[in-house]
This record gives structure tokens, C-alpha cells and sequence, in this order.
């Protein structure tokens, strides 16, 4: 028969039962953030981009978009970093129109050495606390977030 965990072996593991994530740098993911994006994944919010910024020692929302329109959503970037994800509609290669939830990691090369820092090492966690994302992007300025990137990008999921 099989026998339960040991207590120690439950101990070990109780860090990664909690819903909200910490990323290496010790910048935690609410379980507030999980959830609007639980809810913006199954399009149960207004939003077709949400901005993410690092406050403190926590990720939080920074502005949500309503509009889907790609330059609008350029427009809302700046030279600080920023985590986004996208209800990123397109058509693939067949014509078909279909839509994907893309990350994006906003790292901009002009941003401070500290912020490049904080972000990269809080990408994954917001990641992984992320459950649902088709397509991973980095960009480190705005030639890198084309909307043709990221319909290539889309494509080849």
C-alpha cells in the first residue's frame, strides 16, 4: 500500500502549493495578478493588453487596454520595463482569423542596469504563475515588437 508523504518531504514542497509566485529576486506575483489574468485568458475582461510593472517588491497591473489596436498598445510603451500580455488576434498563413495569449518581456536597452535586473530575473516566475500563454516574447526595443513579429511568432505555435 502506498504510504503518505513524509512531514519533512510535505515541508519541502509547501513553498509551491501557495498560488502566488516569487520570482529569485524575492518580487512576488499576487494571487490578485493570477486571477485578472485567469479572468483575461477566458476573455472575461474588457482588456486586449495588460501592462505589468514591478512596485516595490510585488508585480502589479499598470494599465489595462481596451482597444486592440497594435499602435495604441506601442504607444503605451516607454523606456521603463514592462511585463504585457496580449489577446493578440490574427490570421494564420491558411487565412484563417484566430487570436493567441502572447507574453511579452519589455526590457528596453536604454533602461537602467537595476530595472534590467529586476525584470529579468522575475520573468519566469510571472511565467510560470501565467498558466495559458501560447507565445513567449522578448523585446529590447520597439524594432522587436512589430506586430509582424508577432504574428510570425503566433504562426509558429
Amino acid at each position: 500500500s502506498a504510504q503518505p508523504p513524509r512531514p519533512r518531504a510535505r515541508a519541502l514542497l509547501s513553498p509551491f502549493l501557495s498560488s502566488a509566485a516569487m520570482a529569485m529576486t524575492g518580487i512576488t506575483v499576487s494571487d490578485e495578478v493570477v486571477a485578472e489574468f485567469n479572468e483575461f485568458k477566458l476573455k472575461r475582461t474588457p482588456y486586449k493588453f495588460i501592462l505589468y510593472k514591478i512596485e516595490g517588491d510585488s508585480v502589479v497591473k499598470d494599465v489595462g487596454l481596451e482597444s486592440g489596436d497594435f499602435d495604441e498598445f506601442v504607444g503605451a510603451l516607454s523606456s521603463e520595463p514592462r511585463f504585457i500580455v496580449a489577446d493578440f488576434a490574427y490570421e494564420t498563413t491558411d487565412g484563417r482569423p484566430t487570436d493567441k495569449v502572447v507574453f511579452i518581456s519589455w526590457i528596453p536597452d536604454d533602461a537602467s542596469v537595476r530595472f534590467k535586473m529586476k525584470y529579468s530575473g522575475t520573468k519566469e516566475a510571472l511565467k510560470s504563475a501565467f498558466v495559458g500563454i501560447s507565445v513567449n516574447l522578448n523585446a529590447t526595443g520597439f524594432d522587436e515588437i512589430t506586430h509582424d513579429i508577432i504574428i510570425e511568432a503566433c504562426n509558429k505555435v
